[in-house]
């Protein structure tokens, strides 16, 4: 059962409460989505799910991912061998976290930037 009462931040920033349902909405993560909770580590979103949630944002906010490099966070769609090569090899992920503190940084900004 979730939690309905809003934190503080959500009080005073919608964009949070609003992204965190679209999160919700479009992987059905269970977990407390805290400002450290990375979108492609902890919540394992890659490929096709990461597109569908930047499209999300984009059209939901008028954000612009226009600068955003695709393979610093997310990979393709993943496949049977990827899953083998990380999960059964040990294969460490090297990708950059993607931490719903820093997406919601590009919300409010209106547009993705490489700091």
């Amino acid at each position: 059962m979730m939690n309905n009462v809003l934190s503080v931040n959500e009080k005073t920033d919608p964009f949070e409460a609003e992204t965190r349902a679209l999160l919700i909405k479009l992987t059905g993560y269970r977990k407390p989505i805290e400002n450290t909770t990375s979108m492609n580590h902890d919540i394992r979103i890659d490929g096709d799910d990461a597109y569908e949630l930047l499209e999300s944002i984009q059209k939901k906010f008028g954000t612009r991912f226009s600068k955003f490099d695709w393979s610093r966070y997310f990979n393709d769609e993943p496949n049977a061998l990827w899953f083998l090569w990380k999960t059964v090899l040990g294969f460490k992920d090297q990708r950059k976290s993607l931490t719903f503190s820093r997406l919601i940084e590009a919300i409010r900004k209106g547009e993705w930037s490489e700091e």
